[in-house]
């Protein structure tokens, strides 16, 4: 799975969505430290100022202004915040007032006339207030852990918050790494597609286009990061194609050539193998060099077939075959063939095929020839057909000496032969590499299918699916 773009996108689009969200939610713990504190210092400092104003010196006391502190923090024990003027100060209240240093709050919406100072005394860390006050100051004393308490329960209700929004957020989170992947893949997806509408038997253009330039993709489809890429496909399908047209020119031209010769001697062969002498060194010498020359003219034969598949140029004589007569013809031939060779059918007489007759008997000759060839001795061969709605499969099974493991969809490839087999017996007669490819085509052209099956106990098959007449 990991070898998927879209799902390897995702999770990174997903990871680093995560990853954003918690950096931020840390950092705006940190970030927010120094703000929040002075906003609780500047909250503090406008108490005071509402809670003395008016107010002269000879009508607060300490135990007065002490009482209101300990009403705007009600957790704070009672005596524990220091309250005195100037003058009225004792050493440790004198001490603190020498090592403060004193800075406003920090506060761009407002300016607060109290002033502050940030500092530690023995093991205790305290926030010093200065509150003028007519012609003296009154300073206030608060242990900082009492700012620190109400950053806490600020930021535990904050946390609080989010925490019951985490499943908004990751939907959130799988939305938008949802529309991203999608708006990403969209091109790629859009590139893909129309590279599977090419068509290399064609002009190169792409299937549907009513385009009729030489190019198969048009750059101006696609964003302009892929404009490289298309321009270097299009250049290398191009140069494919036109290999494709040569050698499927040159199957062809080749194969018309070759005939007339090939038919010319054919007809000089015949003719002097009727004057040899019947059992001479000669006729048997002319016979060999009249299967060789049957062989190349079927090799022609299939050539001329393969390059008009290659440029869908197959003319198809479309017919209604009645199958259970074309099986039993082909079932006397191979009795008559290799008697040792066991062969069975098993189909419904009704069933009629809509095929070409010519193409379709090659096929079935190219199929019936493959499994004689690799059947062994008291082997068998099997033909079965059943109708599936409109169409009909058959299959052609044959046993074989041949090793299942070589054996695979190579096959179909043009003169692909499986020579490496030790179990090849090198006195029977060889193919030509072309016939079950040419099967395979004849099969597409008719709108159907061929494939290779390999069953237990050296079963091979050839499965066919075909249109029912």
């Amino acid at each position: 799975m990991l070898r998927s773009f879209k799902l390897k996108f995702f999770l990174l689009v997903t990871i680093s969505i995560v990853f954003f969200a918690v950096v931020t939610r840390i950092s705006v713990r940190y970030a927010s430290t120094k703000p929040l504190h002075e906003i609780f210092y500047g909250n503090f400092a406008s108490y005071l100022e509402l809670s003395l104003k008016d107010q002269s010196l000879s009508d607060l006391s300490a135990q007065a202004v002490q009482q209101k502190i300990n009403a705007f923090y009600s957790d704070l024990n009672p005596n524990e915040a220091q309250v005195w003027l100037r003058d009225t100060g004792n050493t440790a209240q004198q001490n603190m007032l020498s090592g403060a240093v004193w800075r406003n709050i920090r506060n761009p919406s407002r300016t607060y006339a109290v002033e502050l100072a940030e500092l530690r005394q023995g093991e205790s860390d305290w926030i010093l207030f200065k509150v003028p006050q007519g012609n003296q100051d009154f300073f206030v004393a608060i242990p900082a852990r009492m700012f620190e308490a109400r950053f806490e329960d600020m930021m535990e209700a904050r946390e609080s918050v989010v925490n019951s929004m985490w499943p908004l957020l990751v939907l959130c989170i799988l939305l938008c790494t949802w529309f991203l992947t999608y708006w990403v893949m969209r091109s790629l997806q859009n590139l893909q597609n129309t590279f599977q509408k090419i068509d290399l038997k064609g002009n190169g253009n792409v299937s549907g286009s009513s385009s009729s330039s030489g190019n198969a993709l048009s750059e101006k489809q696609f964003d302009v990061e892929f404009a490289s890429f298309v321009g270097y496909f299009n250049s290398l399908i191009k140069r494919l194609q036109l290999n494709f047209e040569q050698a499927s020119r040159f199957s062809s031209d080749a194969a018309h050539e070759l005939r007339t010769p090939l038919t010319v001697i054919r007809g000089n062969l015949k003719r002097l193998l009727n004057r040899a002498q019947d059992n001479s060194v000669e006729q048997i010498q002319l016979s060999m060099l009249s299967d060789e020359v049957e062989r190349l003219i079927s090799i022609t034969n299939k050539l001329v077939l393969l390059s008009q598949a290659d440029g869908d140029n197959f003319k198809l004589d479309l017919q209604e075959i009645m199958l259970f007569d074309l099986i039993a013809v082909t079932g006397e031939d191979i009795q008559s063939l290799v008697p040792h060779v066991q062969f069975e059918y098993s189909l419904n007489p009704d069933i009629k095929l809509l095929a070409d007759p010519n193409l379709f008997q090659q096929l079935l000759n190219n199929l019936v020839s493959n499994a004689i060839k690799y059947t062994p001795p008291q082997g068998k061969i099997k033909f079965n057909a059943k109708v599936f709605g409109d169409l009909v499969e058959f299959s052609l099974s044959n046993t074989t000496f041949l090793s299942l493991d070589g054996i695979d969809d190579r096959i179909f490839q043009r003169f692909y032969r499986h020579l490496n087999d030790p179990n090849i017996d090198t006195q029977r007669p060889k193919g030509d590499g072309l016939g079950l490819s040419l099967c395979q085509e004849i099969a597409k052209a008719h709108g159907g299918t061929l494939s290779l099956h390999k069953g237990p106990d050296q079963w091979v098959s050839f499965k066919a699916t075909w249109q029912r007449a």
